[in-house]
């Protein structure tokens, strides 16, 4: 028989520790595992919902959760979550 946490989605298990735990809780937790991700930029997409659902909860949470995801990354000598994606850059169609 599967476990309770196995029959859930990423995005509700997600919603689920953003409902359980403080934002410092989740932030250590998501830098204490930022290596374990192949694409950086998955983490930071992960990080990103997870800021979105503490928005939604509370503006200061979301900001306590960036703050100190920041704060642990830069500890271990990583960089800051893009919190801010870029508008998409132009692609080089150039006619042949």
């Amino acid at each position: 028989m599967p476990r309770f946490d196995e029959s859930l989605t990423v995005a509700e298990q997600l919603a689920l520790a953003v409902r359980a735990h403080p934002p410092t809780h989740i932030a250590r937790h998501f830098a204490a595992h930022v290596g374990q991700f192949y694409c950086r930029c998955d983490f930071d997409a992960l990080a990103r919902r997870a800021s979105a659902l503490y928005e939604t909860r509370s503006g200061t949470d979301a900001w306590r959760f960036r703050a100190r995801l920041d704060q642990r990354l830069a500890d271990r000598h990583r960089a800051p979550v893009r919190w801010e994606l870029a508008a998409a850059e132009p692609s080089d169609d150039r006619a042949a």
